[in-house]
């Protein structure tokens, strides 16, 4: 369950730390699960200079990290992971499945990063828009060799078990909270339902008298008697009929509050304004 994500600049060893932290995890007896850029079946190294390309690839991870997240395993996800939104989105994946979250950055010099990324084979480099050719570093480069590779460079290890493992979990907020879906047959009975009490209450108006309180159907006993104030005409109410099924569209209700909620509309109509618009404290 709980998520790491890893960015850093191209070069810098990323892989080779996500792997020596994956290891240390299972040497706790933690599954591990990694998702990595070679795993998308259309990924080489010239992605990033095509933007729509980029943006194929960003959907897969995403898609990646929504399969793999449970609450039984670490899922690593190792990448460049530069775009702050993009970064976003994921945490997001990670607030809805309610799991423990870390960003580790890999923070290699570009000195380093070009160094590493030449002992690369051709078809491995990174290539393009992330790295440019810059005529400072065309000569050979003089890397401090008593720096620690990013095979032995020191990791926080601990801290990211404690952090990952006994941390707190993210807590869901209305930005990621699922919406719960309507019954199948819900838009058919919500015309229905309202159609009804429209045409019950232009049949009343008929006969009632000023002042005298109309029962409404569809709506409990004790909340479905409304006051006739005045004449309404079809077109006034089926105004406030197709606001309450707009309403209604986007915050789905039970059946059987229906009639309730079209009446209290409808009572709120009573005062000086000639129509209501449904939100969300109707």
């Amino acid at each position: 369950m709980p998520f790491l994500l890893v960015t850093g600049y191209p070069a810098c060893g990323k892989s080779t730390i996500v792997d020596r932290i994956a290891e240390h995890f299972r040497e706790k007896g933690k599954e591990v699960n990694i998702i990595r850029e070679d795993d998308y079946h259309l990924f080489d190294r010239s992605v990033y200079n095509d933007a729509t390309k980029e943006k194929e690839f960003r959907s897969y991870l995403r898609s990646e990290l929504q399969k793999m997240i449970s609450k039984k395993n670490i899922v690593i996800c190792d990448g460049l992971n530069y775009i702050k939104g993009f970064r976003y989105e994921l945490f997001l994946v990670g607030k809805l499945a309610k799991t423990t979250y870390a960003v580790l950055q890999i923070d290699g010099t570009e000195e380093t990063c070009r160094y590493l990324n030449e002992q690369k084979s051709p078809n491995e480099r990174q290539v393009g828009r992330l790295e440019t050719e810059d005529p400072t570093f065309s000569d050979d480069l003089s890397v401090d060799l008593d720096r620690p590779a990013p095979r032995y460079v020191s990791l926080p290890l601990t801290d990211l078990y404690e952090w990952l493992i006994e941390g707190t979990a993210l807590k869901e907020n209305q930005s990621t909270t699922t919406v719960p879906l309507a019954p199948t047959n819900f838009l058919h009975e919500l015309d229905r339902t309202t159609q009804e009490v429209i045409q019950y209450i232009v049949e009343a108006q008929r006969t009632a008298i000023i002042g005298q309180e109309i029962v409404v159907t569809h709506a409990e006993d004790g909340k479905n008697k409304l006051r006739f104030t005045k004449v309404r005409s079809l077109p006034e109410l089926s105004r406030l009929r197709r606001q309450f099924i707009s309403f209604s569209k986007t915050h789905p209700i039970e059946k059987k509050e229906i009639g309730n909620l079209l009446f209290s509309g409808l009572e709120q109509t009573n005062s000086d304004r000639n129509f209501v618009i449904f939100s969300e404290s109707t």
